[in-house]
């Protein structure tokens, strides 16, 4: 599956009330082009789509926030899963779309095959945690099975490397920012 599948299979398992955190580059255009807008759509900022979202989900415990991450940007950022698992957020659910590639600056390669990534995500005791290629007849199960478990969770799923031609997200980072907060805060 492309990751663009993954995340237009989102769009009858989220409501209203949940955030999405999408990492710069290719994920944040498919989030924008695909699910309801606005959402935290990050811009030039490698490693901080987990942070943020647990900046959101330990601010607004009563949202459901879904980080939608590359296996690059996740790498970038490894300290903050630690961190995370630490504070252990009910509602922060982690998805990883792997492709092993940093596809939007050119397919260069990362270093995720090296990576078990069903020991690594155990290894920080997160409640829920899958490791999984992603499958077009399973994905709406592992999806909900995933955004429904009852703790802090990470589903990782190995994905088809796809640039899709979309256009860049209109919005500048205070837009997307004010948007969010205007959201958040009604």
């Amino acid at each position: 599956m492309k990751g663009i599948e993954v995340i237009s299979a989102l769009k009858n398992l989220i409501d209203e009330n949940d955030v999405i955190v999408s990492s710069n580059g290719n994920i944040s255009r498919e989030v924008f082009h695909t699910l309801p807008r606005p959402q935290v759509y990050l811009r030039g900022s490698m490693g901080l789509p987990v942070p943020v979202g647990l900046g959101l989900a330990q601010a607004n415990p009563d949202k459901r926030i879904i980080v939608i991450t590359g296996d690059g940007n996740f790498l970038m950022g490894l300290g903050s899963i630690v961190t995370s698992a630490f504070y252990k957020p009910k509602n922060l659910k982690i998805l990883i779309l792997d492709n092993a590639q940093y596809y939007t600056t050119g397919g260069q390669q990362t270093v995720s095959s090296a990576i078990n990534y069903t020991k690594f995500l155990e290894s920080f005791a997160i409640g829920y945690s899958q490791s999984k290629k992603a499958s077009p007849d399973q994905i709406e199960e592992d999806l909900t099975e995933f955004l429904n478990s009852d703790t802090f969770s990470a589903l990782h799923l190995t994905i088809q490397a796809s640039k899709e031609n979309l256009v860049n997200i209109p919005w500048h980072p205070e837009e997307i920012a004010e948007k969010i907060i205007a959201r958040l805060t009604k």
